[in-house]
């Protein structure tokens, strides 16, 4: 130990340093052990920045609790890994400016322009689309879809063919188009969870004021429902009695001959 003038002993000059560095390595491991034991937290932050897209099937995005049980949480876990596992395929196959994908809280969702679907006013598969649907249909070997639902829309240029009298028939062939494709796939729920929905031009995300901004309401959605969103419901018929009676009396029929 070096003395001072006074006599009184004084700690060498390294301490001062060493005493630091010291200091830093606690401060380092104790966030350490603190970041490790708050791992549903960091959960929910690395899910935070997942947020829902526009349009008709826009959800809050997943978010899940620190209430959650861990068969709960690794439900969740294996939600977004199938999110970053298709955007993953996406941005290989160069598919990113045509596909856009959402985790939400009812489900994945897909959106697709008509570009890689259709030719022009046309509700054939072509096969490119083939193959992403191929793709989209291996979600559904998870076991936690319950439900597929598939929405057609088209931009505002009406269509007068004899197969298409309105973008009405269009967008609804072009959603049962899809439908029927992803039950020919390995891959399947039982049909009746499948719903196919025509929208026409009625419900479109932008304006229709140039080529580009067309090409973006054409589309198809598909949402991948997580299965426990799923309530079943027994079915009911359309009208609960095929006896429809009249407030109104009819008029009596009048003869073959007139009068």
């Amino acid at each position: 130990m070096e003395e001072e003038e006074d006599g009184m002993p004084t700690a060498p000059f390294w301490m001062a340093t060493f005493s630091d560095m010291v200091t830093l390595l606690l401060a380092f491991f104790v966030m350490i052990v603190a970041m490790s034991e708050v791992e549903v937290k960091k959960f929910e932050e690395a899910l935070s920045y997942f947020s829902g897209g526009t349009g008709p099937m826009n959800h809050r995005a997943v978010t899940p609790s620190s209430s959650m049980t861990p068969e709960e949480i690794r439900k969740e876990k294996s939600k977004a890994e199938q999110y970053e596992k298709l955007l993953q395929y996406l941005k290989d196959n160069n598919l990113e400016d045509v596909v856009t994908v959402h985790l939400t809280e009812r489900g994945l969702h897909v959106i697709i322009t008509d570009s890689v679907m259709f030719n022009s006013g046309e509700a054939i598969l072509i096969e490119p689309s083939r193959t992403l649907l191929s793709r989209l249909s291996g979600i559904l070997s998870t076991g936690d879809i319950g439900a597929v639902l598939v929405e057609g829309h088209t931009d505002d240029r009406p269509i007068r063919t004899a197969r298409f009298p309105s973008n009405w028939e269009l967008s609804a062939a072009r959603a049962t188009s899809v439908v029927r494709y992803l039950l020919e796939q390995p891959h399947v729920l039982a049909p009746d969870r499948y719903t196919a929905i025509g929208h026409g031009e009625h419900r479109p995300i932008t304006e229709n004021t140039s080529p580009a901004l067309r090409a973006r309401n054409r589309r198809v959605e598909i949402l991948f429902e997580w299965q426990e969103s799923i309530e079943p419901e027994a079915p009911q018929p359309l009208l609960p009695d095929a006896r429809i009676s009249s407030p109104i009396p009819l008029p009596p029929a009048s003869s073959p001959h007139g009068g």
